[in-house]
């Protein structure tokens, strides 16, 4: 998983840790801020409350009570121990934990978590649509990010689609380069 300067910042709002650090702890946890955060503590970066221990992995206690306990397992092993979790429960992390990152020029610009996604599609879908088409002809690329949707599948498709019309945004501007020309040598003529 690809983290992001946006994931290491707001790890680091939660946190006062080093890029170096946050970053670390963030692809430990596959890009999961509360994962992350645990890490830190476990590893003594932060400070954590007095007697107090969190988890998500439904672990017993924390590793400073035990010294013989083994560090907490990787993220993606994680994944595979969490207890199945209700419909609405499981729809809520979809729609919140998963975001659509939009990017120019290789930098981000700003992330949407999908169900502000979906409510701009609901409710304004005819300014939604032509503002992502826009888009896309103005250099803009968009990504999904989150546990749930980050396929590279999905990622390789939406980047297709942007080079695609980027390739476009060039011929027609080819073209009107071309039109202006000629219309500009026919009007020298005269």
């Amino acid at each position: 998983m690809e983290i992001t300067l946006e994931q290491v910042e707001r790890l680091r709002d939660k946190a006062d840790v080093s890029y170096a650090q946050a970053k670390e702890a963030l692809e430990y946890s596959g890009g999961n801020l509360l994962d992350a955060l645990i890490y830190l503590e476990e590893k003594g970066a932060i400070p954590r409350p007095e007697g107090a221990y969190y988890s998500t992995r439904g672990e017993g206690p924390s590793v400073q009570d035990d010294p013989v306990a083994e560090l907490p397992v990787p993220a993606k092993e994680a994944r595979k121990e969490k207890p199945k979790v209700g419909f609405f429960r499981r729809i809520r992390y979809l729609l919140l934990d998963n975001e659509l990152e939009i990017w120019r020029k290789d930098q981000p610009v700003t992330a949407l978590p999908v169900l502000i996604l979906i409510l701009l599609l609901v409710f304004a879908l005819y300014v939604t649509v032509p503002l992502l088409i826009l888009g896309l002809f103005l250099g803009f690329r968009y990504r999904f990010s989150g546990p749930d949707l980050e396929r590279d599948s999905i990622n390789d498709v939406m980047g297709n689609v942007a080079d695609s019309a980027a390739d476009l945004g060039r011929q027609v501007m080819d073209e009107l380069r071309s039109q202006h020309d000629k219309y500009k040598e026919k009007n020298e003529k005269r």
